[in-house]
């Protein structure tokens, strides 16, 4: 499995008080598979991904990313295989307003250290894959947010992770447009073969996904 939660746990202060976020949560998802999450406000997804994704550490329970256990790695380590295993999308892109599209994506080679000719095809065949083909040479203030959005997709897979996480990527788009990048992500997470896993409140958006779960007070379940 690209990645595997096992008996995850994680709670958090509220006052004098402490809640129980997630509770025991267990979720593995394989090479090509596509899960998706949702929950009401405060169930817990944000923390989920956030566990998920390397971003914070449970309190109890295993994370393994690839078969690596990254409950016993050093901050140092954790980091790196974030930025080699993890792509993330997020409800915003976040890009550079003063990078193209192709620059936003040929920026994650460069941070690696491995900005070469392979490096800049590979940028341009996936943003022509997510439909910005005839948009490389264009800055986040010429394109629509859905377009930024795809931009996005095609960045957090730059790097050829193992695994996609996707946070409400669709929460600031309208009801069409953010069908069209749920379809776009579910997609690709089936051909680039990455263990995906969608975190959204409206899960009518997302179609052709192999498993749903909606975080009940912490807990996963499947429905």
């Amino acid at each position: 499995m690209s990645l595997r939660l096992e008996n995850v746990a994680v709670s958090l202060p509220d006052g004098p008080d402490t809640i129980e976020v997630l509770r025991g949560v267990s979720l593995a998802v394989a090479p090509g598979e596509v899960v998706a999450v949702t929950g009401s406000s405060g169930s817990g997804k944000s923390t989920l991904m956030a566990v998920a994704g390397l971003l914070r550490r449970p309190d109890t329970g295993r994370v393994e990313i690839d078969g690596e256990d990254a409950g016993g790695l050093s901050q140092s380590r954790r980091t790196a295989l974030r930025r080699e295993a993890i792509g993330l999308v997020f409800q915003s892109p976040n890009l550079f307003p003063s990078l193209t599209a192709i620059e936003q994506l040929e920026l994650v080679a460069h941070i690696e250290r491995r900005l070469d000719d392979e490096a800049r095809s590979r940028a341009r065949h996936l943003l022509e894959t997510v439909g910005m083909g005839d948009r490389l040479h264009h800055r986040p203030g010429q394109l629509s947010g859905g377009e930024r959005q795809r931009v996005g997709v095609a960045r957090a897979l730059m790097g050829s992770p193992s695994v996609l996480l996707a946070d409400e990527p669709t929460a600031s788009l309208d009801e069409d447009r953010g069908r069209a990048v749920m379809d776009l992500i579910v997609a690709q997470g089936r051909e680039q073969h990455v263990a995906t896993v969608i975190v959204s409140h409206n899960l009518d958006q997302v179609a052709g996904v192999d498993r749903r779960y909606e975080l009940r007070h912490g807990i996963l379940v499947e429905v």
